[in-house]
């Protein structure tokens, strides 16, 4: 499989609803019906639809959902373009019937900006869309379209699709709609081992009663399917379980032993601030363009307030991950 840059977060997303609108295809400039946009200033409410809660959608293979008809209302896929390096992103490239080619990049729990006015539904949710057209260079026709899939946390299900020539936004509601049928037929699933970390909630790893302890207090948000922000009164915190690099000494800091005798490495900054970052590898898949690759953990104690400098941070982010490791499955 053929990997490049991870398709993950794009540029914040101005909420509008959607309406596609059947004109004809223009071959000269297009070969894709253009999308009409309508804006209502309408908030989104809570979404109750078990297939796309955050449990459901954290084992959904996306790669698995790009096969086949989900991406052929657009073009003909590409040989060998699919590509991921990601839980929960993929990415394929299609030629459309005039030629052009487009690059399409699913994105599932993609955190979205639910700042602007937006309406319209696909399967019953909320859709977003952000045209990226550069005015100037009208060459590079890109659009993000997403489904919100949990309002509470800005979290959603989102194509985004660089089309040279050709309608963008068009083409990822195309695409969009077809992910969204596939989600709720029954998705494929990740191929993962036993002791694989990627259905775990983030959220729920960490011990509440140290959370608060060492942070001051600890609401937890998560920013997308295997990432959480704890916001507290004195400091914050962040996990991240991602599919990566294996983590060194040098480059993610100082190697350290965690209990159970787990190889770590620990990395203090006090640039901007105090921080200290302890990461390791959980589960080790194979090999990355030449590199080890694994599935890697990595938690972030943050601490940016006026009495930041004499701060114990890497003995606090310490504490923190001692209750984390714990709740990982092992072989």
């Amino acid at each position: 499989m053929f990997r490049v840059a991870r398709p993950r977060r794009f540029v914040p997303l101005v909420l509008l609803a959607l309406t596609v609108s059947a004109c004809g295809p223009d071959l000269a400039r297009q070969n894709f019906p253009r999308t009409t946009v309508t804006e209502i200033s309408v908030a989104p409410g809570p979404v109750d639809d078990p297939a796309v809660r955050l449990d459901a959608l954290r084992t959904v293979d996306p790669c698995g959902i790009l096969r086949g008809d989900t991406v052929t209302g657009v073009g003909t896929p590409v040989p060998d373009s699919m590509y991921t390096d990601s839980f929960d992103g993929c990415s394929i490239k299609v030629t459309d019937a005039g030629g052009k080619e487009a690059r399409l990049a699913l994105t599932m729990g993609d955190l979205v900006d639910t700042a602007s006015p937006q309406v319209g539904t696909v399967d019953g949710l909320p859709v977003v869309e952000n045209d990226l057209d550069d005015k100037d260079t009208p060459k590079n026709e890109g659009c993000v379209v997403s489904a919100l899939t949990d309002p509470a946390n800005r979290l959603g299900i989102a194509v985004q699709v660089s089309y040279e020539g050709g309608d963008a936004c068009g083409a990822g509601m195309t695409v969009l709609r077809e992910v969204l049928r596939e989600v709720h037929a029954g998705p494929p699933q990740q191929r993962r081992p036993a002791n694989s970390a990627v259905s775990l909630d983030p959220c729920a790893l960490a011990d509440d009663a140290v959370l608060t302890e060492v942070l001051g207090r600890a609401t937890a948000k998560p920013s997308s399917l295997h990432d959480c922000h704890w916001t507290g009164g004195t400091a914050y915190g962040w996990l991240g379980i991602s599919q990566t690099y294996e983590p060194s000494e040098g480059w993610n800091g100082s190697r350290i032993t965690l209990a159970g005798g787990i190889t770590a490495y620990q990395k203090k900054e006090t640039k901007s601030g105090n921080t200290c970052t302890i990461t390791w590898t959980h589960l080790q898949i194979g090999d990355l363009e030449g590199a080890d690759e694994g599935e890697v953990v990595k938690f972030q104690y943050e601490n940016y307030h006026d009495d930041a400098a004499g701060d114990d941070s890497c003995g606090k982010a310490r504490r923190i991950v001692d209750t984390i490791l714990p709740k990982l499955p092992r072989a």
